[in-house]
């Protein structure tokens, strides 16, 4: 594809978007001059790709927005899971809550891309090295299914997958994303494979290629993505660039570069019949929208073909009618062209309600409705009075029907979809707040007359009183509702409509149904809306949240995972929170139960909630009386004594987190209010330790219930000179790439060592050898080493080793039950008088010793280890706590 010439229409439109629409405004990108601009590249013809791959951020994000925006194609990316296993550059989430963060982030990327977002049920579990461990920790056939789901449920006309399915992949999951891709390509059109998924309404699908990203090599397709496009003001890859910047959580932000660029292509498949036309991405696939009209009889054909032309007719008078700044002008040969196109979906549907031309209009007849909504000047929102509500309570709904362009309305008739149980009623509308009076007088509102008629520049404005029923669904992702089966998320078998999509659908929302009078043409439309929560920060402006179902009371423990060393006969502080979602004032006991082995004092706390967003605390002393060895569980169940809103008694043991960062929706996570205890010996050498964090692990805790007298220091605190108290200076994870202050204060740290004091710096990535933060040359490799079987054999290197026979005795038996990994970014190389202590080794390769090093630096000692302490210190596992209190009980006097 060339890149676009501007005509002196389109000159006209860049120049009023470029100004008009800042970078990130994703709305602005669907509404308005740009939204119907992009609509109608997408109402001829159907074109649906369907891109496959591991993990989010594998995505070809660049050729998704060059398919979508540009060539007007309805775009998806299936990744086989939702990143669970990486880690966390903005926040404490890891395992499943980094899957929600990154499923957010994927969402944020599509809104920007314009693609869907589809999963399949994997669960990353961390590195791999190879696709026959990954299909060995995901059941083949199981994921080859799920991958089959959503291409009959999709319908790709084109597959892309990103991944070859060989070792030039690299990581296994890459390679098993790129095997999954090939196989599901031809079993996804085999009625014999999977014909359980016809009954749960998919039928077998055939796509008509199957491309793949090349390696290394040219390709035999390509697709421009650099050339500026006058309607977006920037190029496709320039976009692309914003949305890829979405996945924040690992470190993803990139520059939005001008210039040519293009994406290489393979064609790996054909289906049978379908021969190659040319070098364009589509050649010799069917993608009109008379497609598939051999399946009607032959007298419906005729009638189908003269709609669509009609039709086609409309949509080419349209574009052609565009004016950048009156988009309306669109509007009455599109209302001319969707009568017809609404009657040949009508005839195609009575002769085969589930063909796939019946589909493909009655799908085209809904995107029409929303272009001519957006070409005339007519929005609806929904407003939810309330963000998180409560079963049992009640709430205001508004529907806001703005009619802001220049064609009168008839008939107009809201309605809201609610769940089933949920009842709604009519309300009176009370006056809106305008918190906007500084910036001039509100104009008086107009409301639908009588006979449901809302004039030009008119406001249509509708009050509900929504009563949430006590058995109301909370707002659990589907996904999380029942545990994990290994390496698999379990779906619900009765919800087969949520299957593979990102999250639940929101919780309800609203349509407005009436006639737009055009040029004499009365042409009835609908228009759908999520109910949104809209609210101002006084900060920031205006902002929106989804409306989540929560219970009436949340229950955490604080803190949620911790260590005890055995033996020790003290007694610890256990805090139990408690917040309350209700509207009204609640109150009742909380109890914390305990298994055998302990004593909990008291034995309950009352508590009262004064409403919504109320919080109220209990402390109990939990001591020790004989527990054994290994892990125990505390659970805290809050009773409300006076009834909730439900009007009887109810339990309540489950936590609410809401993951909420401004880039991505807010979410529910819901877990039990468990606190799991760890119980092992474990020794530490009396010493004050300063942490200095890093982007975010657990080691600060951990230390502290170990009993270590620790505390975080500050890159401010470390640039005037290691706080002289301070025997021990840990890094946290990735601390040179995190803090900028800290690389400046690198000399400072090695002072502190060398002056005596022992360093102990967790994983880094390549900034720190780079850098040359430490005491003598390092170097990592490009892949750095890591092993990723978490039960893979350990050989130690030197038992007498202080690391090894220091304040704990370290064997074999401490590196069983790992979780995840042994570690990643060792150290390839290292100068004397560094020393390794440890092997690790991944099956079918050669140990890797550069997992944890040790030197003396001067009068001190300083270590840097790769080893993944941070997943196995919210985890509790004994050996990985013992062998991190011997890094932090070694002086220098040990090495020498």
């Amino acid at each position: 594809m060339r890149p676009s010439r501007l005509s002196p229409l389109a000159a006209v439109l860049a120049v009023v978007l470029v100004a008009a629409v800042p970078a990130g405004a994703q709305v602005a990108l669907d509404r308005g001059t740009v939204g119907t601009a992009l609509k109608l590249r997408s109402l001829d013809g159907v074109k649906r790709v369907l891109m496959i791959a591991a993990h989010p951020d594998d995505e070809d994000t660049a050729l998704l927005t060059a398919l979508s925006r540009g060539m007007g194609a309805e775009t998806a990316y299936l990744a086989l899971t939702r990143g669970d296993g990486g880690q966390n550059l903005i926040g404490p989430e890891l395992g499943e809550g980094l899957g929600v963060v990154r499923t957010g982030e994927l969402l944020s990327a599509r809104a920007l891309d314009g693609g869907r977002q589809f999963f399949t049920r994997a669960f990353d579990y961390g590195y791999s090295k190879s696709a026959d461990e990954a299909l060995t920790a995901w059941d083949r056939q199981e994921l080859l299914r799920d991958v089959v789901w959503v291409i009959r449920s999709f319908r790709p006309h084109v597959i892309v997958s990103v991944f070859s399915g060989t070792p030039a992949d690299g990581h296994g999951q890459h390679q098993a994303a790129g095997i999954m891709a090939r196989e599901a390509f031809e079993a996804a059109a085999d009625p014999e494979r999977f014909p359980e998924l016809g009954q749960r309404g998919v039928e077998p699908w055939q796509a008509g290629k199957l491309y793949r990203r090349p390696r290394g090599d040219e390709g035999t397709h390509s697709v421009e993505t650099g050339g500026f496009d006058p309607v977006l003001g920037r190029s496709h890859f320039q976009l692309a660039m914003e949305s890829r910047s979405q996945h924040r959580s690992q470190d993803m932000g990139m520059a939005q570069t001008a210039g040519g660029r293009v994406t290489g292509l393979i064609l790996v498949a054909t289906a049978p019949g379908t021969e190659e036309e040319g070098p364009g991405f589509f050649a010799g696939v069917d993608t009109t929208l008379a497609a598939g009209l051999e399946a009607l009889p032959r007298p419906a054909q005729e009638q189908v073909r003269r709609g669509v032309e009609a039709y086609r007719n409309g949509l080419r008078r349209a574009r052609a009618a565009l004016n950048p700044a009156d988009p309306a002008g669109v509007v009455a040969p599109l209302a001319r062209g969707l009568a017809d196109l609404q009657e040949a979906a009508s005839v195609a549907t009575s002769h085969g309600e589930d063909s796939e031309i019946a589909r493909v209009l009655r799908q085209r007849v809904t995107e029409v409705h929303q272009a001519l909504m957006d070409a005339a000047g007519v929005t609806l929102r929904v407003r939810a009075g309330d963000d998180l509500v409560v079963p049992g309570e009640s709430m205001d709904v508004v529907v806001e029907l703005w009619n802001g362009g220049v064609y009168p309305l008839s008939a107009v008739r809201p309605l809201l979809l609610l769940p089933e149980g949920w009842n709604a009623e009519p309300a009176s509308l009370e006056a809106v707040d305008d918190l906007s009076q500084f910036f001039g007088r509100a104009a008086p509102t107009s409301q639908a007359t009588d006979d449901g008629s809302l004039a030009p520049g008119s406001i249509g404005r509708w009050r509900f009183r929504v009563t949430v029923p006590t058995d109301a669904r909370l707002s659990k992702l589907y996904f999380r509702e029942a545990e994990r089966d290994g390496a698999f998320y379990l779906w619900p078998e009765d919800r087969p409509e949520v299957w593979a999509l990102p999250k639940d659908p929101a919780v309800f929302g609203g349509t407005v149904r009436f006639a737009m009078d055009v040029d004499g043409l009365r042409t009835p439309l609908a228009g759908s809306a999520d109910a949104r929560y809209v609210g101002v920060d006084k900060a920031t402006g205006e902002f929106e949240k989804p409306v989540l179902v929560v219970p009436a009371v949340s229950v955490a423990l604080d803190p949620g995972a911790m260590v005890w060393p055995q033996g020790l006969d003290e007694s610890r502080e256990v805090r139990v929170r408690i917040r309350g979602y209700a509207g009204s004032e609640q109150s009742g006991t909380v109890t914390l139960e305990v298994p055998d082995g302990w004593e909990v004092a008291p034995a309950s706390h009352d508590f009262i909630l004064a409403g919504a967003d109320s919080e109220a605390s209990a402390s109990f002393r939990v001591r020790p009386v004989d527990p054994a060895a290994g892990f125990h569980a505390f659970r805290a169940v809050a009773t409300l004594t006076e009834g909730g809103p439900s009007g009887r008694d109810v339990r309540y043991s489950e936590g609410v987190t809401l993951v909420d960062y401004p880039h991505i929706e807010r979410t529910a996570m819901f877990h039990p209010s468990e606190l799991v205890v760890s119980v092992f010996p474990v020794s530490v050498a009396p010493v004050e330790v300063g942490y200095l964090m890093g982007s975010g692990d657990d080691g600060l805790r951990a230390l502290r219930q170990m009993g270590v007298l620790v505390r975080e220091v500050t890159p401010a605190e470390i640039a005037s000179g290691v706080p002289g108290e301070l025997d021990v200076l840990v890094l946290g994870i990735r601390v040179y790439e995190t803090q900028p202050q800290v690389v400046a204060a690198n000399e400072r740290i090695l002072e502190f060592a060398r002056a005596g004091g022992t360093v102990v710096v967790q994983y880094n990535k390549y900034e720190y050898p780079a850098g040359g933060f430490a005491p003598y040359p390092v170097e990592m490799g490009r892949p750095a080493p890591r092993v990723t079987d978490h039960d893979s054999p350990v050989e130690i290197l030197d038992p007498s080793s202080p690391v090894i026979a220091g304040a704990n005795r370290i064997t074999a038996d401490d590196f069983r039950g790992w979780v995840q990994e042994r570690g990643l970014y060792f150290l390839r190389e290292w100068d004397e008088p560094f020393r390794p202590v440890l092997t690790f080794q991944d099956p079918g390769e050669a140990p890797v010793a550069g997992a944890l090093v040790a030197a003396p630096v001067g009068e001190g000692a300083y270590v840097y280890t790769g080893i993944s302490f941070f997943r196995q210190f919210p985890a509790g596992v004994p050996g990985a706590h013992r062998l991190f209190a011997n890094l932090i009980s070694l002086r220098g006097s040990d090495l020498r």
